[in-house]
């Protein structure tokens, strides 16, 4: 049931697909991807703890052979 004073506003709710838009769609998507996984990779790095004391005497470096 509508009233009468009240209007509806048909507008599509997203623009139509070109291939000029999907092209650009896909530009701003992997510049987005490229500064989320940098922005990972630098948490990582400020996140990750600094050892403190002395390594075991047991410690030996992995082989390179593996």
């Amino acid at each position: 049931m509508r009233k009468k004073n009240v209007v509806l506003d048909e507008v599509p709710a997203a623009p139509a697909l070109t291939p000029d838009l999907v092209a650009q769609l896909k530009k701003e998507d992997m510049k987005q991807a490229i500064v989320e996984r940098f922005r990972r990779n630098g948490e990582a790095v400020r996140t990750t703890p600094q050892r403190s004391g002395k390594r075991s005497s047991y410690w030996r470096p992995a082989d390179e052979e593996c």
